[in-house]
């Protein structure tokens, strides 16, 4: 961290819910909330097989939260013009 030239300061928060009332924290609870509701939400089962997928869908969806009336219509671009990927090479891609 020190090589990247920032500054690490160390915060004890003590657990519970009063550490949930930093400041430092209070973003960080946020995206996890939004994480995890999402996956409970759209899936009943999460395996570490299909984990990068899901949370790429998630990172997709959460980057165009702001433009809700365009997500469907980018979906759609993106896919049509994604080529075709192989079964063998999405398989490479869950072994990462």
């Amino acid at each position: 961290v020190a090589s990247a030239g920032f500054e690490h300061q160390p915060v004890v928060t003590g657990g519970g819910y009063r550490s949930m009332a930093l400041p430092e924290f209070q973003w960080l609870n946020t995206v996890f909330g939004n994480v995890k509701n999402s996956l409970h939400g759209s899936y009943h089962q999460v395996s570490s097989k299909h984990l990068p997928r899901f949370l790429a869908e998630f990172c997709y969806r959460f980057n165009r939260r702001f433009d809700l009336a365009s997500m469907l219509p980018r979906l759609g671009w993106a896919a049509v013009r994604t080529p075709p990927m192989p079964h063998r090479l999405l398989k490479m891609a869950e072994a990462c």
